[in-house]
């Protein structure tokens, strides 16, 4: 074996052994789980796809060029890897560098947890008063949804030209109207919330509405989102009712369901739009025949930070010199509207990295090297690890379904920030959901301000 296969087999076995003690902690599912998930994914199985795949069946098919394997193209990691040619030693660099980020990952996540948050709990607010916060959120998401969609004949083109606008080819208007309506999300979330807690007409009405809402978030996602979004948006509410289920059954069952749809919409091609029924069909017939090579394609289309990681560390400080976390204010600098149509603020690093690495994002390794060599690597991991725990305080032991809903929705964004991590591109993803959470929030924090003034 390969240094860089030892380095990374050692690395899954430390997280599997780290796993196990806090799963038999906690029994749960928590925002460390999923971060240990991810870094397997995205660091650590790489090097073992790109050591065994090439050479067999996955270059033209089973059975020769006649018989291509499903997606008629070599795994997209392989091709990234032949073309870089990165030296192994890059490769050694990151394994060692990694092993040490995920050991300073933990170190934040143990200090953040002697401080825990306080769990999350909506019951001291007023049904009525989440109800309103639901309906302001949902009003502002319809309208922002309606203006935008205003610019195509209808919602077939809107759906149409959806990988259109997210490749750039497409010019589309009032791009940060389509930002604001993530916030049909959380309303969604917080209108269900407030409906658990009504009875009769009020119930159906709440209900009613945060229907319109939904409906709106998700032509939102099916028109920019990626599948992951539309991942979240689905799954979010089932996941929320599973983690309240004390049926381990009932459950199991669900988690089941969605790991299955989820597979499913994972290996969706972006034409799915032109053809829902006929290619969903194909795409079916295509998983029921060669289960296992989709199941790989999924864990080798999460397998670009290994190679993106590497590159960095040829690539910075010569050509690209070190950032000293800059990119955290004009990551919030670069969301705030220009009016001016002067372009004043120096570039970011996703910017600049797209450059060298088309189409590939900015990793959260990748971000700390930037920013300032091993040492940012470790201080980027650090204080994630602490975000992660102060989100396992606060959302994973939360007793009511708005808790869990949160948790749920977080669960698909924030441990994700390890693939995606450039900071633009983390809170233009996450408009929404940060911005409902900090509402629900801020309605928590204000009633219990009130109850102890009275």
């Amino acid at each position: 074996m390969t240094p860089v296969l030892i380095l990374s087999g050692g690395l899954m076995v430390l997280m599997a052994v780290v796993e196990g003690l806090n799963f038999w902690r906690t029994r749960r599912i928590t925002f460390l789980t999923a971060a240990h998930a991810l870094i397997a994914a995205a660091y650590c199985l790489p090097p073992f796809l790109i050591a065994f795949l090439p050479g067999t069946p996955w270059e033209t098919g089973p059975r020769g060029a006649v018989d291509p394997n499903p997606w008629g193209i070599r795994l997209y990691l392989l091709d990234l890897a032949d073309h870089l040619r990165l030296p192994e030693g890059a490769y050694i660099t990151t394994g060692v560098i990694l092993i040490g980020a995920y050991v300073a990952l933990l170190a934040g996540y143990g200090a953040a947890r002697v401080f825990p948050l306080r769990a999350f709990s909506s019951n001291g607010v007023s049904t009525g008063l989440l109800a309103v916060s639901g309906v302001a959120l949902g009003t502002i998401a319809l309208i922002a949804m309606t203006i935008y969609t205003s610019q195509y004949t209808g919602i077939r083109q809107l759906i149409d030209m959806g990988i259109h606008v997210r490749t750039g080819t497409f010019p589309a208007k009032w791009g940060y109207l389509q930002v604001l309506s993530q916030v049909a999300f959380p309303a969604f979330l917080i209108l269900i919330g407030a409906a658990i807690r009504m009875r009769g007409g009020m119930r159906i009405l709440v209900l009613l509405l945060a229907a319109a809402v939904w409906y709106a978030g998700f032509l939102r996602v099916y028109h920019v989102g990626g599948r992951l979004e539309l991942c979240a948006f689905l799954f979010t509410p089932f996941l929320a009712a599973m983690f309240l289920m004390r049926s381990k059954t009932a459950a199991l069952l669900i988690m089941l369901c969605i790991a299955v749809v989820g597979l499913f919409i994972a290996n969706l091609p972006h034409t799915f739009s032109r053809d829902p029924f006929g290619i969903g069909v194909a795409t079916i017939h295509q998983m029921g025949t060669d289960l296992i090579n989709h199941i790989l394609f999924i864990i080798a289309d999460f397998g670009f930070p290994h190679i993106a990681a590497a590159h960095t560390v040829t690539a910075t400080p010569d050509p690209i010199p070190f950032r000293y976390f800059i990119d955290l204010p004009l990551g919030l600098a670069y969301m705030l509207p220009n009016f001016s149509g002067v372009e004043t603020l120096p570039p970011m690093i996703l910017s600049l990295h797209v450059k060298m690495l088309p189409w590939i994002p900015v990793d959260l390794f990748s971000f700390g090297y930037y920013s300032l060599g091993t040492l940012g690597v470790l201080i980027i991991f650090a204080a994630f690890g602490a975000v992660l725990a102060l989100f396992d305080g606060w959302l994973t032991e939360s007793a009511d379904w708005l808790g869990q809903a949160l948790r749920a929705a977080w669960l698909f964004y924030l441990p994700f920030r390890l693939l995606y991590a450039d900071p633009y591109a983390v809170l233009q993803s996450g408009f929404g959901l940060i911005t409902g959470t900090a509402l629900v929030a801020t309605l928590v924090l204000w009633t219990a301000w009130r109850r102890r003034g009275v």
